[in-house]
């Protein structure tokens, strides 16, 4: 396709018939200046036989990388059929607990990317890649009773649900490039480690901090929210954007066309992001409180995250922590593993709202969603089968008093009871504490009271 031939047009959100761009903003010369650019860039790094070697676009399919996989593929069409010498690999990482709008709609985005290339000839495929069953979410917490992940700088969820998954096929693969759609207008703490990582001062150029010797290119990291959701207003070359705005507009009031809150040169557009809609590190899901209103199926998942925040929270709730690690290390009151009762009760929980949700869906004529697999619920099942035979302390104080006191138990199960609960009491201190020499001003003070 030549250069010429692309334009950029807007799409209203119940139209398909697009108007020039330029008949509704004037101002846009500067950004198309940006995209030429950033086109050009692409297509001589693409044509360069100096680095060989495929690439890869982290790509969840959300305004960020969808923009920077439109942009790979304009530059696609514009080059000559018979220079396609280097693959491209779209990578999606699916934790399951994505927000069930924004994970449908991604494994669509992908079918439909593979299909545009396919009818082209181009050399680009879109994979989904996702974590192993013992790495899952509901494996790890509730199976295992591990603690959820903090609010900090690096959660543990993050890696094991979409960092990991995409390195293990990075790995094999071994691009020569991998294409990010980060950018500085994102976080404080995004523009930091873009700026960490990064070749030279404002170089959207740098080496992935997770995979070794892997380069990575942030062709938007200069672009704000109005230059993005200007460029999104233009279809993809695989199918409309429509939905994805719908998207944006209903999850945070996003619209694509302009920003209702008028908070699009902050730097959290709206004040919010999608993710996993189990989410326990933030306070609030704004996103999934906001598509609840749209979407009557999804208050459940919102019901049921604000009870599990609260379950798993140690402060509100101490009696659900075993005061354990599931190696038996000694914590606190309050700390280590979630107590097996406690679980067993999540775990009911998660299959009444997973019908419940359903339900609802199916009165709207929607496919059923799946929250927890079958082969996630097998495992978990002989986790807690294996605890209850060999990690006792797990059980938690409540359920082994209930044990102790349970006459219908027979007396070697009561004592086994009893002597796991007397061990997860705090040991008294020991003799050489007690009798530990005493201070010489306390000394001095008792031989003259005597």
């Amino acid at each position: 396709m030549a250069a010429s031939a692309m334009q950029f047009e807007q799409l209203s959100f119940f139209e398909d018939e697009p108007a020039p761009l330029l008949q509704i903003v004037e101002e846009r010369v500067p950004l198309e200046q940006k995209v030429r650019a950033v086109i050009d860039e692409i297509k001589e790094l693409y044509l360069d036989r100096s680095t060989p070697g495929p690439w890869s676009i982290a790509c969840s399919f959300g305004k960020d990388s969808s923009a920077v996989l439109a942009l790979v593929t304009w530059a696609l069409a514009e080059i000559d059929k018979g220079d396609w010498w280097r693959h491209v690999h779209v990578v999606t990482s699916d934790t399951k607990v994505e927000n069930p709008i924004m994970s449908i709609y991604a494994h669509r985005q992908s079918e439909k990317v593979n299909e545009w290339a396919a009818a082209i000839g181009a050399p680009l495929t879109s994979h989904i890649v996702s974590r192993e069953t013992k790495r899952s979410f509901w494996y790890q917490h509730i199976g295992c009773g591990y603690p959820p992940p903090g609010n900090g700088k690096d959660r543990t969820c993050t890696h094991s649900l979409k960092i990991e998954p995409q390195n293990k096929f990075l790995q094999k693969l071994k691009p020569s490039l991998l294409f990010l759609g980060s950018r500085d207008e994102e976080s404080a703490r995004r523009a930091r480690t873009i700026k960490k990582y990064a070749e030279e001062r404002d170089s959207r150029f740098g080496y992935s901090p997770y995979q070794k010797g892997i380069r990575f290119y942030t062709p938007i990291r200069d672009w704000d929210a109005d230059e993005l959701w200007e460029f999104l207003q233009a279809p993809f070359l695989w199918g409309s954007s429509i939905e994805l705005r719908m998207i944006y507009r209903e999850g945070t009031g996003e619209c694509g066309i302009l920003n209702p809150y008028g908070a699009t040169k902050g730097r959290h557009a709206c004040g919010t992001r999608f993710g996993c809609w189990i989410c326990l590190p933030i306070t609030v899901d704004k996103s999934l409180d906001n598509m609840s209103d749209s979407h009557p199926w999804m208050l459940p998942l919102a019901n049921f995250r604000s009870e599990m925040k609260k379950l798993w929270d140690s402060k509100v709730s101490p009696q659900n922590r075993t005061g354990f690690m599931r190696n038996r290390k000694r914590l606190g009151y309050g700390q280590g593993c979630v107590s097996l009762p406690t679980r067993k009760y999540m775990l009911d929980r998660l299959l009444a709202t997973q019908e419940e949700v359903n339900e609802l869906r199916a009165q709207e004529d929607l496919e059923p969603i799946v929250l927890i697999s079958l082969k996630e619920l097998n495992l978990i099942r002989k986790q807690w089968a294996e605890d209850e035979e060999q990690r006792q302390w797990l059980f938690g104080a409540r359920e082994l008093r209930r044990q102790v006191a349970d006459t219908n138990l027979t007396m070697e199960q009561r004592r086994a009871a009893a002597i796991v609960l007397e061990s997860t009491r705090r040991k008294p201190r020991a003799a050489s504490a007690v009798l530990k020499p005493r201070g010489k001003k306390k000394a001095a003070r008792s031989r003259k009271s005597a």
